[in-house]
């Protein structure tokens, strides 16, 4: 017969775990974590003969000294995406506890 008990305990079990691992992954991504020294992107010479200007998201890993360990494209024009994302790796954010996933946009406006 099915013991009502063990039925409620591997419920709870399984609620404490979600609610675990939710919290980690919380904790890696903490949007918002205030940049200390952000540097200006090279524009790519065939986005500038183009005349492409665009905003491109980049998802950045931040180490708990606030150096950028990993720098990935989200979303933005093509010819703009490389140089976002070089760019963003030489960034350095505030000092943390732990590490982070910031989410940052690079704007590239013709002048």
């Amino acid at each position: 017969m099915y013991n009502m008990t063990s039925a409620r305990e591997v419920c709870g079990l399984l609620v404490s775990t979600i609610c675990l691992l939710l919290l980690s992954a919380s904790a890696l991504y903490a949007e918002g974590r205030p940049v200390t020294r952000k540097v200006k992107p090279e524009y790519p010479a065939l986005a500038l003969k183009m005349k492409v200007e665009g905003v491109v998201t980049v998802r950045a890993s931040v180490a708990s000294n606030g150096s950028v360990e990993n720098a990935t494209v989200v979303s933005g024009p093509i010819l703009l995406k490389s140089a976002a994302a070089e760019c963003v790796r030489q960034w350095q954010f505030e000092r943390s506890s732990a590490k982070s996933v910031e989410t940052v946009e690079v704007t590239f406006k013709l002048e």
